[in-house]
């Protein structure tokens, strides 16, 4: 398992107690986290590229309705985590 693969992996783990789904994908960029809240409502991607966490913020509860709220680049995984959560968690406030 390669480091990167490894860090996502970790992650995702991280994300499943709060999420209706959580996986670990692959695309053409290299592995990515794909998680979907609890009200379907909040989702995102989080993949690691040249060391820097990239994750993106969805909301919308289907394809027709999703809007990218916010892309960031994020410098370690505790970072990444922590504005992975909140943005999961959102459903709750």
């Amino acid at each position: 398992m390669s480091d990167v693969r490894a860090q996502i992996t970790e992650i995702a783990q991280r994300l499943v107690p709060i999420c209706r789904h959580v996986s670990v994908r692959d695309d053409e960029v290299g592995p990515f986290i794909l998680a979907v809240s609890n009200d379907d409502e909040h989702s995102l991607e989080l993949r690691l590229i040249d060391g820097e966490f990239v994750l993106e913020l969805w909301k919308g509860k289907t394809a027709e309705d999703e809007s990218l709220e916010e892309e960031s680049r994020l410098a370690d995984a505790k970072s990444a985590v922590e504005r992975s959560m909140l943005w999961l968690h959102s459903d709750a406030v």
